[in-house]
């Protein structure tokens, strides 16, 4: 028979070998929903501020003219639309928020490739601070989800927690 500290220390040392093993990482694998965005267009009803409309256009756009793609994909347009907006008055400031739909549309077809909807939310002191950061959340998500460089200004915030 086998002594307990002789059998303890052959379970430590196969729990060293088991846990160093590593599956090996696959090649880079395609993903089927990227696309390479030529435009995107930002549109609303007339009750969304002009304001959250041009800086979310203007935050858009930065990033797809920052992003290069070193493989040939299939090119979209982008239509993003602010369905709904709102806000929740608070003792200090208020928490205002957005539902916004995006759909990327064939530029070689015309036909609508990839649609999504989302929801964005901030708290803010005035409504001018508030369509600021509604845009750079609207951007930051529409960068994240079709791959476009995020051109977005850091904050203290996102410096410390990326």
């Amino acid at each position: 028979m086998l002594s307990r500290p002789f059998r303890l220390s052959l379970l430590l040392i196969c729990w060293a070998l088991l846990g160093s093993f590593r599956m090996p990482a696959d090649e880079k694998q395609a993903e089927t929903l990227l696309y390479d965005v030529r435009a995107a267009f930002v549109s609303a009803r007339a009750d969304v501020s002009p304001n959250l409309l041009s800086a979310t256009d203007r935050l858009v756009d930065e990033a797809i003219r920052a992003t290069f793609r070193q493989e040939a994909l299939p090119r979209t347009i982008l239509t993003i639309r602010i369905t709904d907006t709102g806000y929740l008055p608070l003792i200090i400031g208020a928490r205002f928020r957005a539902r916004v739909t995006v759909e990327a549309v064939s530029v070689v077809t015309g036909e609508k490739v990839a649609a999504g909807s989302f929801a964005v939310s901030t708290f803010a002191l005035d409504s001018f601070q508030a369509d600021r950061r509604l845009a750079e959340r609207i951007a930051e998500r529409v960068a994240q989800d079709f791959r476009l460089q995020d051109t977005v200004p850091s904050t203290l915030a996102t410096a410390l927690f990326p």
